[in-house]
């Protein structure tokens, strides 16, 4: 059974909240529970008892959370833990010393396998709502959640104090374990390989025929297939290019690519405010691209971006929004080559490219709600 189905079954929800949820996910990303609690339709401690009750596992509460000891937390890396979603509890009293393990995707067996190997322990795998593990993973490993996690309910970017304030709700009494023993002699990965020839010239990335990028939109099954599009679309056109959620009033970082380069701060770590004059603020308002130099006298919004980027300020930029039924749900910025102007008809296909990015988004949608 589904978790949708089941919170049906159970009244929580109704099909329109159901299908509003679907929705939300394919916009925004995160699992299904996530956009439900965000929508306000079901409270966070009461989806992890559904998740309980769908999985038949433990539920890793609040209060568990909140008491991992150190030494939990150091049977497993920072980078492990996010590679996987996945937070240490505690060991379990027993003759195995188990590990009682919080994951997002309690079903995700080769994660568990991949702990046990690295800790010689058995697993006890417990679901966690993603919204409240993601939220301790950056408390206790300092692994900064995505913007589009952070909930600010404001027009402007949310400090560091506010995200820290930003925690999930209380928890629910945890059920009896559930243990995952290691596999024999199983490692977690083989080591990548070590190549003792000398390092090549990597081989310039061709330019994206927009007919080409139009097919893969009209082909898309997922919501990162859009983004992935839009990133490969950047190559020979835009020395930077950045899909934005649009969300509380932010645009939220998401994907995209800076030629040539690893952008000084992650995509999905930028958050920019609609609510100052910028280029995303007149794209967002209007319905419609811009194009020009950054409107604003200082370009405060923009500089932010500049700076996160690395990148020194354009002669101009273009900011396309993606609509679906007439809300913007994506700002798409990009800048030109060196600096410069964009051409023409570089801005012209943009812009095109964000409308079959609409429709691409409907069909997803669409398909979704029938599955």
């Amino acid at each position: 059974m589904k978790l949708g189905t089941l919170l049906l079954r159970n009244a929580t929800i109704s099909l329109s909240q159901l299908e509003a949820a679907l929705r939300a996910q394919v916009l925004f990303g995160g699992k299904l529970g996530t956009n439900l609690v965000e929508l306000g339709f079901v409270d966070l401690d009461i989806l992890g008892g559904y998740l309980g009750e769908l999985t038949q596992l433990p539920v890793a509460t609040r209060e568990a959370l909140e008491a991992v000891p150190r030494s939990a937390l150091e049977l497993i890396d920072a980078d492990t833990a996010e590679r996987l979603g996945v937070l240490p509890l505690g060991v379990l009293p027993g003759p195995d010393d188990a590990i009682a393990l919080a994951m997002i995707d309690a079903s995700d067996r080769p994660a568990a396998e991949e702990v046990a190997a690295k800790t010689g322990r058995g697993v006890a795998p417990h679901v966690v709502p993603e919204l409240r593990l993601l939220y301790y993973l950056e408390k206790h490993y300092g692994l900064a959640r995505k913007q589009r996690f952070v909930r600010t309910g404001t027009r402007r970017a949310l400090t560091n104090d506010e995200r820290r304030r930003s925690q999930p709700a209380g928890g629910i009494v945890l059920p009896p374990s559930v243990t995952v023993e290691p596999r024999a002699r199983r490692k977690s990965r083989p080591p990548p390989s070590i190549h003792t020839f000398a390092a090549e010239e990597p081989t310039p990335l061709p330019r994206l025929p927009w007919a080409i990028a139009a097919d893969r939109l009209e082909q898309a099954t997922q919501r990162d297939q859009i983004g992935d599009v839009f990133s490969d679309f950047t190559v020979g056109r835009f020395d930077a290019l950045v899909v934005f959620l649009v969300r509380d009033g932010n645009a939220l970082g998401w994907a995209g690519r800076v030629v040539g380069a690893t952008p000084r701060t992650p995509f999905d770590q930028i958050s920019l405010p609609l609510g100052l004059s910028s280029s995303f603020e007149t794209a967002y308002d209007g319905l419609r691209m811009f194009h020009g130099p950054a409107p604003s006298a200082g370009h405060p919004v923009e500089s932010k971006l500049w700076e996160a980027l690395g990148t020194p300020p354009p002669s101009e930029v273009a900011v396309a929004p993606i609509l679906v039924k007439q809300r913007v749900v994506n700002l798409v910025y990009a800048h030109g080559i060196a600096g410069g102007p964009i051409p023409p008809g570089d801005v012209a296909e943009l812009a095109k490219l964000a409308v079959r990015a609409s429709a691409a988004y409907i069909r997803i949608i669409q398909r979704k709600a029938k599955s």
